[in-house]
């Protein structure tokens, strides 16, 4: 098992008043000898967190950009923002592993260590880390559901960056010689006139690719030639094999129960499956090891049982998400209660038509 003295975690992002307290006490509880370094913006108030952090980074903010706004909120592309206070914290890291942390994420406990030097397997295509990085189900994606299609559209190299453990200098090949992205251009690229025509996958936002993507795909394409997307409405069944292969062969997928970690804000970060249909587009436990049985390891025993992409699974994945919004509390009431009346059954009945009709084909 991985020392706690040999680990540096780079807790990045703005400093939340509740979460970023707990974030930092979570890391004292379960990685008690590891190194915290907390990389966030000039002018943040860090007097309560005073002693929950080994080394300090105050960088200079630049700025976010506009890329959903609602009656109730706006949403900002924070991309830049993660990418400089990421790079600034591996930089001052000095131990042998790393570990990327949202500074909202809460560790219950440090079981993701156990996964490490599991999945060892590779094959010979697109072998870029010295060992594999550990990363989230939360949203390693592979597909996405296109509101103006039924289709579900592939999203190649979708990986999570919630959290990341590994090697640090594989985490530093992985961030640090990413580029900053051109502001406002990235956000709003698929409202330029020449690129009206295409379809995003991400429907009503805009961005040339999401964050996530980004990272991954930048990292992969500067280090193999043959890899290239022109943005987020280029993808292939060649390019996603691509991204499989640099996927499996780089990353080991965990969910919380495996990793132990999880985010307040989101209350299915405990039971991913209460995201809803949501959840068959991720690189699930049984999704990973299917994969990594077809692509590293031809003789390994898949262990998770089979989430399957058909209508008796998606209106099962349906009834999870209305299940999430009675108990999420920043829902409104009027809406709770039409789930309850309305959308709940609904759900449900369609999920019985289903099941009948799998029984039938049986």
């Amino acid at each position: 098992m991985i020392n706690t003295s040999d680990i540096s975690v780079v807790v990045q992002g703005a400093i939340n008043k509740t979460e970023t307290k707990k974030c930092l006490i979570s890391i004292r509880q379960f990685l008690p000898e590891a190194e915290i370094i907390l990389s966030t913006w000039e002018g943040s108030d860090v007097s309560s967190l005073k002693g929950l952090y080994d080394i300090l980074i105050l960088n200079k903010d630049p700025g976010a950009t506009l890329l959903e706004e609602t009656k109730t909120k706006k949403v900002y592309n924070n991309l830049n923002r993660q990418l400089i206070s990421t790079k600034a914290g591996l930089k001052k890291a000095t131990r042998k592993y790393a570990m990327k942390l949202r500074s909202d994420l809460i560790l219950s406990s440090a079981k993701f260590l156990e996964y490490f030097d599991k999945f060892e397997a590779r094959s010979e295509d697109y072998n870029l880390f010295k060992h594999k990085v550990l990363t989230s189900t939360l949203f390693t994606r592979c597909y996405i559901k296109q509101a103006k299609l039924t289709k579900r559209i592939c999203i190649p190299f979708h990986i999570s960056d919630w959290w990341l453990f590994g090697l640090r200098e594989d985490l530093e090949t992985y961030f640090l010689a990413t580029e900053l992205v051109k502001e406002p251009e990235f956000t709003n690229y698929f409202n330029l006139e020449k690129n009206e025509t295409k379809l995003t996958p991400y429907s009503k936002v805009k961005f040339k690719f999401a964050p996530e993507q980004y990272f991954g795909y930048s990292c992969f394409a500067r280090n193999f030639n043959d890899i290239y997307m022109e943005d987020t409405s280029d993808y292939s069944d060649e390019l996603m094999e691509k991204y499989r292969k640099c996927l499996l062969n780089n990353f080991i997928i965990l969910d919380f129960k495996h990793s132990g970690i999880y985010l307040n804000k989101y209350l299915f970060s405990k039971n991913e499956k209460l995201i809803g249909d949501q959840y068959i587009d991720l690189y699930t436990p049984y999704r990973y090891q299917k994969d990594y049985k077809e692509i590293c390891d031809n003789e390994f025993q898949i262990t998770e049982k089979p989430v399957l992409e058909d209508k008796k699974t998606y209106s099962k994945m349906r009834i999870y998400k209305k299940l999430y919004r009675l108990i999420e509390p920043n829902i409104p009431i009027n809406k709770k209660l039409a789930t309850i009346f309305f959308e709940l059954p609904y759900s449900i009945i369609i999920f019985i038509c289903n099941s009948l009709k799998s029984l039938v084909k049986m």
